[in-house]
C-alpha cells in the first residue's frame, strides 16, 4: 500500500504550526523563568528592587472576611510605598518579621497608626485578617517593604511549586532541552537531506556524461564504417 504524501500547502502549514508552537514554548518559558526569579524563595525575608513586589502567600493569616482578603497560595501584587510614614488604617503593607524564630516576609492590615510629634506615623500596629484575636505586630515605617495593590487567586501557590529545583526542571528545563534537541537532528535532517540531493545530482551528471560518451563513441564507429 502505498504512502499518502503531504501536499506542498499542508507541509507549509504544519511547518508553520510547529514554528508557532516553538515560539509559545519559548516565551512561556521566559515569563515563568523571569517570574519565579522576580519572586522571594519561601525562606527569604527580602523583596525584589523594583517598584512592584510579586509576593505569593505562604500562610492563611489574612484569610478573612473582607474584599481585599487573601489566602494561602495567592500571589500578592504590592508596590514600593511613596511615603512610609502616611499610609492609613486599613491598608496591607508588606514588612520584616520574626516567625517560628527566623526573619520572614509578613503581609498583614494596618489596624492602628501611632502618630509622633510631626503628626506622621511613628508607629503602625498591624493584625492579620483571619483571627481578629490573634497577636499584634508592631512596625516601624521605616521597615515597610511594600504596600497591597491587589492579589491573584492561586498564582502564588504555582510559583512556590516552580520554586523548586525538580518541578522547575521539568516544567522549564526539560520542555527547552527537548525543543533544542528536536531542532538540532531537524537541522541534522537538512544538512543530509541536501547532501543526498548533492549525489544524486552528481550521479545524475556522471550516467549522462556516460551516455554521451557512448553515444559519441558510436557516431564515430558508423563514421567509420561509412568512410570504408
Amino acid at each position: 500500500m502505498a504512502r499518502k504524501t503531504l501536499s506542498p500547502k499542508a507541509k507549509k502549514i504544519i511547518d508553520i504550526t510547529l514554528v508557532v508552537i516553538q515560539i509559545l514554548i519559548v516565551l512561556l518559558a521566559i515569563v515563568i523563568s523571569a517570574i519565579v526569579i522576580a519572586n522571594p524563595v519561601s525562606t527569604s525575608a527580602e523583596v525584589s528592587s523594583g517598584k512592584t513586589k510579586l509576593l505569593p502567600v505562604l500562610t492563611d493569616s489574612m484569610n478573612g472576611d473582607k474584599e481585599d482578603s487573601f489566602a494561602k497560595g495567592d500571589l500578592v501584587v504590592a508596590v514600593t510605598p511613596e511615603n512610609v510614614r502616611t499610609l492609613e488604617v486599613g491598608q496591607i503593607i508588606t514588612f520584616v518579621g520574626k516567625v517560628n524564630g527566623y526573619d520572614a516576609l509578613i503581609t498583614h492590615r494596618i489596624v492602628e497608626v501611632r502618630l509622633g510629634e510631626n503628626g506622621l506615623a511613628d508607629t503602625y500596629v498591624t493584625r492579620g485578617d483571619a483571627n481578629p484575636d490573634s497577636a499584634l505586630e508592631y512596625v516601624n515605617p521605616n521597615n515597610v517593604l511594600a504596600v497591597y495593590k491587589y492579589h491573584l487567586k492561586g498564582v502564588g501557590g504555582a510559583i512556590n511549586w516552580l520554586q523548586q529545583p525538580t518541578n522547575f526542571l521539568l516544567v522549564i528545563i526539560l520542555p527547552l532541552a527537548i525543543l533544542f534537541i528536536y531542532n538540532i537532528v531537524i537541522f541534522v535532517r537538512m544538512i543530509i537531506q541536501a547532501k543526498l540531493a548533492k549525489a544524486a545530482e552528481n550521479s545524475s551528471a556522471i550516467s549522462l556524461d556516460e551516455e554521451e560518451i557512448k553515444r559519441k563513441a558510436i557516431e564515430e564507429y558508423l563514421a567509420s564504417k561509412s568512410r570504408k
